[in-house]
Order: C-alpha cells, then sequence, then structure tokens
C-alpha cells in the first residue's frame, strides 16, 4: 500500500549512513514507543541478561505548597501513623493524633520483644520527621526513647506528638505520648519519646554507587533472625529485611529490602518504619558475631533526603561515645538519610516485662487488707498478742501443727533513734532470713506488728501498724 499525505502511518529509518546500527535500531523502537506504538520489549531484551529494577527515589527535599486548614477535628495529614493535627490555641504549638493497632497495622505484629508486640523504635523517628515537615524543620537534632509502647493483639494505642512553639533559633521541641488497652479512652498517658526538630542542612553524605563495597568481605545472614530471636527479639517475615552483609574494619554495610505488602506501601512514609527498623539491624553484626540484641535508645542528627524507598543500602560506622552513624542509599548508591549518631542499649533479661501494662517492675510497699476471717489459725494473734524474736523458735518450736498465721511484734513501743533502730531493723531482717529458711513454714503466713510506727491507715505517726511479709 502508497503512503500519502495525511496518512497515520510512521516511517521510522533503523539504517542509516554513518550511524552505528545498534544505535539506530534502539532509537528507531524508542521513537515507536513514543508514537504509540506496541513494543514487544520482553522479545527485544530476551538473552541480553537483562531484568526489572525498581525506579530510583530522586534526593529532592521535600516541601508542601497546599494550604492547610484545621477543621472541627482537625486537618488530615494524610499519613499512616499520624491521622490528625490541629494548632493550639494557647501554646501556639501544634497536636498530631494518630491510632496504632495490630489489626490496622498488620506488619507490628512481626516486630516481638520478650514475647511482646513492640512499636519499633524507628516508628517514633517517622512520626518525628512527618510532623518536622508541616513546620519547616527537617532534621531530628535530637530524639530520646524512654519508655517502649507494648501494644495487645487485640488492643490498640492512641497516640500524641506534640510540638512546642519555636525558639529564638527555629527548634522546637516535642514529646510523644500514648495510651494503650482494649479501651484507650480509660487508659492513662505514657511518655515515650522526646527530642528537638531544627532546620534541616540538605547535604546528603557521599553516596553509595560502589556496591559492594571495595574491600569489604562478605559476612554470612543465614541464621541471623533465628539467633536473634534466641535472645529475646522476634522479627516476623516484614522485618526480616537484611539480605546480605559485608564488614570492611570497623565499618559494616548490608542490602535491605521491604517484604512483600509491606513494599507497597513505601510511598506513604518518608522512610518505612520497618526499612529503617531493619537497616539498624546490622548494628547486632558488628560485634563479629550474631549474638547481641540491642534495641535504639538515643538518636542524634537525623535527615532525610528522599522519601518512598523500598530497597536500600547501609553503611553503619561507629562514632564517638559508643554510637554508630548510619547511612541509607537508595538501589542505585544515591543518598536516602542520615543518622548521624544512633545509641543503643543491650536487651536485657525482662527489659519490657510489664511496661505498657500497667504493672512495675521493681519491688516496692503496699498495703494490703486482709479479708475478714481469712486469717485461721495463728500464733500470737489474740488481742494484745504476738511474739518477739527471740520467743519465735522456741514457740514454734512446741507446736505440733504449724499455724497459718505467726504474728511478730518488733519494738516496745518506746521511741527509738539512732543506733536503736539499726539493731531493730537487722534483726527483723535477720528474722526474716531465718524463716524462709524453714521449709515447714512455706505455707504460713508471717504479720509484722511495729509500735510507736506510721499509722497504716492515717499515716499519723502514731498508733501501731502492721505489713504483711
Amino acid at each position: 500500500d502508497s503512503v500519502g499525505e495525511g496518512s497515520a502511518a510512521v516511517g521510522v529509518p533503523l539504517l542509516r549512513k554513518g550511524r552505528d546500527e545498534e544505535t539506530s535500531l534502539v532509537t528507531g523502537l524508542a521513537q515507536l514507543h513514543a508514537r504509540g506504538v506496541t513494543v514487544d520489549w520482553e522479545a527485544f531484551f530476551a538473552g541480553q541478561g537483562a531484568e526489572r529494577i525498581d525506579l530510583p527515589t530522586y534526593a529532592f527535599r521535600r516541601h508542601r505548597y497546599w494550604l492547610e486548614s484545621d477543621g472541627p477535628a482537625g486537618a488530615a495529614p494524610d499519613h499512616p501513623l499520624l491521622t490528625q493535627s490541629m494548632h493550639l490555641a494557647e501554646s501556639g504549638g501544634l497536636l498530631f493524633t494518630g491510632r496504632l493497632a495490630v489489626g490496622t497495622h498488620p506488619w507490628l505484629a512481626d516486630h516481638m520483644v520478650d514475647n511482646n508486640v513492640l512499636f519499633p523504635g524507628a516508628g517514633f523517628v517517622e512520626m518525628a520527621i512527618r510532623a518536622g515537615d508541616e513546620v519547616g524543620c527537617g532534621r531530628i537534632d535530637e530524639l530520646t526513647l524512654e519508655t517502649p509502647l507494648i501494644l495487645t493483639a487485640r488492643g490498640s494505642a492512641q497516640v500524641q506528638l506534640t510540638l512546642e512553639p519555636a525558639d529564638g533559633n527555629g527548634a522546637r521541641r516535642f514529646s510523644v505520648h500514648a495510651r494503650t488497652g482494649a479501651d484507650v479512652t480509660d487508659g492513662s498517658w505514657t511518655r515515650h519519646a522526646t527530642g528537638l526538630l531544627t532546620g534541616g542542612t540538605g547535604k546528603p553524605p557521599a553516596g553509595l554507587e560502589q556496591w559492594p563495597p571495595r574491600g569489604a568481605r562478605s559476612v554470612a545472614v543465614d541464621g541471623f533472625y533465628d539467633d536473634l530471636a534466641e535472645g529475646g527479639l522476634r522479627y516476623g517475615p516484614a522485618f526480616q529485611g537484611v539480605r546480605a552483609a559485608w564488614r570492611r574494619g570497623e565499618e559494616m554495610f548490608a542490602e535491605v529490602v521491604l517484604p512483600g505488602s509491606v513494599g507497597a506501601e513505601a510511598g506513604r512514609f518518608g522512610v518505612h518504619p520497618v526499612l529503617l527498623d531493619a537497616a539498624l539491624h546490622v548494628v547486632a553484626l558488628r560485634g563479629g558475631g550474631l549474638g547481641e540484641v540491642v534495641v535504639p535508645f538515643a538518636w542524634s542528627g537525623v535527615e532525610l533526603f528522599a522519601s518512598g524507598a523500598s530497597r536500600v543500602r547501609v553503611r553503619v560506622s561507629p562514632v564517638d561515645a559508643g554510637g554508630v552513624r548510619v547511612e541509607i542509599a537508595d538501589a542505585l548508591g544515591v543518598p536516602v538519610g542520615l543518622v548521624e549518631s544512633l545509641v543503643v542499649r543491650s536487651l536485657g533479661e525482662g527489659l519490657v516485662s510489664g511496661v505498657g501494662s500497667g504493672v512495675d517492675g521493681l519491688f516496692g510497699v503496699e498495703w494490703v487488707r486482709a479479708e475478714e476471717g481469712a486469717a485461721g489459725s495463728g500464733v500470737g494473734s489474740g488481742s494484745g498478742g504476738g511474739v518477739s524474736w527471740g520467743e519465735l523458735g522456741e514457740v514454734l518450736s512446741g507446736v505440733g501443727v504449724v499455724p497459718d498465721v505467726v504474728v511478730l511484734r518488733v519494738g516496745s513501743g518506746a521511741e527509738v533513734s539512732g543506733e536503736g533502730v539499726r539493731d531493730v531493723l537487722g534483726g527483723v531482717l535477720t528474722g526474716i532470713q531465718q524463716w524462709l529458711g524453714e521449709e515447714r513454714l512455706a505455707g504460713s503466713r508471717l504479720v509484722v506488728v511495729t509500735e510507736g510506727a506510721v499509722d497504716a491507715g492515717s499515716g499519723s505517726g502514731s498508733g501501731e501498724g502492721a505489713g504483711v511479709v
């Protein structure tokens, strides 16, 4: 058929004098593709060893130019962790709120410490970055994690991030509080993190284009997450992002990815908490073994240069005061983020046990009222009764059946001070140790009654006080 004027046909030269044939062919196919012609790229790249790669992120600072307005319920920052924000009338600060739950954020269930679902420290970093975006503070100058945030399988956590007004240098202090439980409206608020936001430097570190790093030797990561689980850190599939690692002197390098469906939501975050947390797993490899389990504690100099990454390269190097510097780049080595200093803590046994559940991990003194009629049989439990430490052994040796309750009187009612107090307390301690050493007394209750001490009911400092030991 002839091609005349007005025809929709497209003519593209594939052979041109004085030009490389391969270049002319690829250019011609690109022109056809641009004109809407379907090109079978799979056939074109067949046998050439080509593979699909993620598009690179962009090393540009992120600025928002849309006007924000506070409705009755506050504006929606469109963020998975912080969903509402409003200006505070009296202080001039800003309040961001959100709700966390395993049901709405399934990846949280894959971050467990001591059999508790622990909100990752990287999540607090992401919250602070998002809040800083709203006020032009692109750098986390400092962030300290004070208390772990524990989540339950069915409950949720209500979160508040409060930004204080800017100081003379434009810096803003912030704090993160949360309350947890099946009904968060009844819970008490706990402060989990504090910090300072400042203006970003916009100066990214050198990239990580050379990959694997020159002069670095490979470090085996097989069984890495199994070893962490034995130490108390149990990472599910979402957080098992370390794919490869290398060592060069005191430096550690790693390749980290966001697996599965978690990677699909990377664009909604500045840096996804799962990705940043996985990037920090390299710190556990620095000791030479796969064993030391550590958790983030204090962050300094955190800045983000690109957002939405799902595959990154990480370099971890030591800095002063026992911290580490963490540099993060995308799949092409272009800088994504920087942590100038991160101080970690070893995960001691029971570090998070009881936190967030209303249980204090320390021993304390508490008044417990006995149920009426629950005393059972006793020795010295009558009105004005009781025995002294010296009489205790003699009395019990003459009793055929070990009593349910033994009342032990301490002091004579006269004022005691100085060395006398030391002697009385020393005697009580010795007596309790002896009591605990008697196996036949394991089912009995020892009631220590003091005279002239603080009244258990009024705290008036008169009368008798009794405590069950």
